[in-house]
Formats: structure tokens, sequence, C-alpha cells
């Protein structure tokens, strides 16, 4: 099987279910390409280019109004910028599934979904034409786009599809795709003494967070003494001469971490994960049973992400950093809070989405 996946903007949920689904359709033996929106701009797209796409990335309609035509036409009978943009995405996206000769094509955007749609009107190809939730959200619009099947994060989500007008035929609450490599089955004990990180006190993990900085120095107001840890991804990658790394550097509370460091070891070594509410990461918490704190978010997907998590107890969420920080060192010292809310992740618990997906496009079931 040869299989095409589209991805939006680059945002961590993104990396991951790309990557878990690339690894899962490898495994299984099948030709795999993950292409990225900015990709498909052509060679040398300008500045303005991409800052536009990037803008109808965000949009909640960002590629459905291309088919509107004369409406998005400015006086003078000039195409407006983003219509630009979005023709030639859709002239390059065109002629990649042409020529491509796919099986399958994967939409982990609704806007890669909503071009896939708009494509599929004038050009007949065979590939099967899916969209794979990144979120535990439903797109707005989405019911404006035309595809074979849907692949949700939770069953719950299905009359929300459905009242959306998608067929409850072509939905699929397959789960979030999480890379395998992002879990580990060493005990907490075992972890911590691989880090060298030490075993009586807590210890608090900052995978992803807007601003990582406030989330930082928000917890470490609440840890007293140095009677904790904070293990943080660098937001900069931790290059040499890192900002990041300097603003810290010195500070034994904590250690601040590369993207190429263990971080699934790390994961397991913590007593409580604080992270912006993505899809994946939040999933992550799920899959491992770790108490959890989500962080703010600007993003409306990462937001609704949240509320889900929060209004079923599988998550504790404050209005800003500092409370935030504070729920978190609460729920590391509340031993039966911990355990309710991995009883309620457990709702969700979902390791093998990507293999569900990869096996219901080869063999028809979940």
């Amino acid at each position: 099987m040869r299989v095409l996946i589209l991805t939006g903007p680059d945002s961590e949920s993104q990396r991951a279910v790309s990557r878990a689904l690339q690894l899962a359709f490898t495994a299984r033996g099948d030709t795999c390409l993950v292409v990225g929106a900015l990709a498909l701009l052509g060679l040398h797209p300008t500045l303005s280019q991409i800052r536009t796409l990037e803008e109808a990335l965000y949009s909640p309609r960002g590629f459905a109004f291309l088919s509107a035509n004369g409406s998005f036409i400015r006086e003078g009978k000039r195409k407006s910028a983003v219509y630009e943009v979005n023709a030639r995405f859709a002239e390059q996206l065109r002629t990649f599934l042409h020529e491509g000769e796919f099986d399958a094509v994967l939409c982990l955007h609704r806007y890669t979904a909503e071009a896939v749609s708009h494509i599929r009107k004038t050009l007949a190809f065979s590939a099967r034409c899916c969209y794979v939730s990144c979120d535990y959200a439903c797109v707005p619009f989405l019911e404006e786009t035309r595809l074979d099947h849907y692949f949700t994060a939770h069953e719950s989500f299905a009359s929300a599809y459905t009242t959306r007008g998608i067929s409850k035929k072509a939905i699929l609450p397959a789960g979030i795709p999480l890379p395998a490599d992002w879990f580990r089955d060493e005990e907490k004990a075992d972890a911590r003494a691989l880090l060298n990180l030490p075993q009586h006190m807590p210890c608090y993990f900052i995978p992803y967070a807007e601003n990582t900085i406030a989330a930082v120095d928000a917890l470490l107001g609440c840890i007293r003494n140095e009677d904790g840890r904070v293990c943080v991804v660098s937001p900069d990658g931790a290059p040499p001469r890192s900002p990041f790394i300097a603003r810290y550097a010195g500070d034994i509370r904590v250690e601040v971490l590369a993207p190429e460091d263990p971080l699934s070891l790390y994961c397991a070594a913590c007593d409580v994960m604080l992270t912006a509410p993505s899809g994946a990461l939040s999933a992550v918490a799920a899959v491992c049973g770790k108490p959890l704190v989500h962080l703010p978010s600007q993003d409306p997907f990462e937001a609704q992400s949240a509320v889900y998590f929060s209004a079923r107890g599988m998550s504790l969420t404050g209005k800003d950093e500092e409370a935030c920080a504070a729920l978190a060192v609460s729920l590391e010292e509340d031993r039966s809070a911990k355990e309710a809310m991995r009883e309620a992740q457990t709702k969700i618990r979902n390791p093998d989405a990507a293999q569900r997906v990869v096996r219901f496009l080869h063999e028809g079931r979940l």
C-alpha cells in the first residue's frame, strides 16, 4: 500500500501523529510519505506566501473559499493573496495526487482535508481519503469536507460529528495515534535511578508549554527550598549557548532537556505532567496513567482538549501558570486524587491507535 500523510501547521500533535502513523504503516510493509503544508507551495515560495498559508492554516475555513472564486477577487479583477496561495497549494497537491498512485491519503488537519475534498470534485483518483483527528475536539466546518473515513479521538465524539452532518458509518473511533517510543516500561524508581533524579522528592515534567518560562518560574515559586525537581524540555531546542539553559543554570531544582533526550523516561520518572493541552501529549498522559495539569493555551482546539479532560476528571487546569503550578503541587501531595485521575484516564487509554488505523485500511476493521 502507498500512503500519503498530509499535515497542517508544525505542531507537537501533528509531528507525533504523523510519525506514529508512518512507523505503523512501515511496520506493515507499506510505503508511507509525510508531506507538510508548506512543502506544497512548491520550490522557493515568497515570505508573503508562506505567511499567508500559515494564516490560512489557522483560519476556521482556511481552504474552503477557494471554490467561491469571484467572491474573493478584488476590484480590478486582481485575485487576493490568500486566493493565490490556496490556488498554488491546490495545483501542487493535485499534481501530487494524480502522479503519486496512492492507495490512501490521510489528512491530519482540516485545511488539507478541505483541499483534498475540493480536488476530488474534478480529479478522479482511487485513493481512500481519511481525516485523522489530532485533538480531543470536533473541528468546525469539517462537515464541508467529503472524505471516506473520519478517525476520531474517542467514541464519545460520534454525536458531535453526526450533528455536523458526517455519516455515522464514516466515523471511526480509533484514538490519537502515538509513537511507540513515547512509552517506557520502567517503574518510577528505576527511571529516576537511570536519570540520576532523587528518589524521595516531587518531580514535575513539562514537555511543552506556550510560555515555558512562566510555567517553570511559577512551579519553582511553589517548591519549598530545594524539595522538588522540574524537568522541562527547552523551547529553543537546547542549542549551544541556549538562553533558556542559561536562565536556569546553577538552579539544582531545574533540569533542562533537549528534544533528543529520553523524554519518555523522564515522563516515567515524574509524579505530575504539566503541558499545554496538545492532543498527543494529553493522550500520552492517559496511556501512561500520569497525573496531568493542563497549562493555558490560546489554541482553540487545544483549549477544547483541556475542557474535555478536566470535565471527565482526567486533568486539572487553571486560568494562568501560577494557578496551574499550585494545582500541580497540590495534586502531587494528594494520593487519592492521583488515583482517581488515573482511573478516569483508563476510559480513553488507547496505546495502539496507529495500528488500529492501519489495520482498518488493510482489513476493514479497527
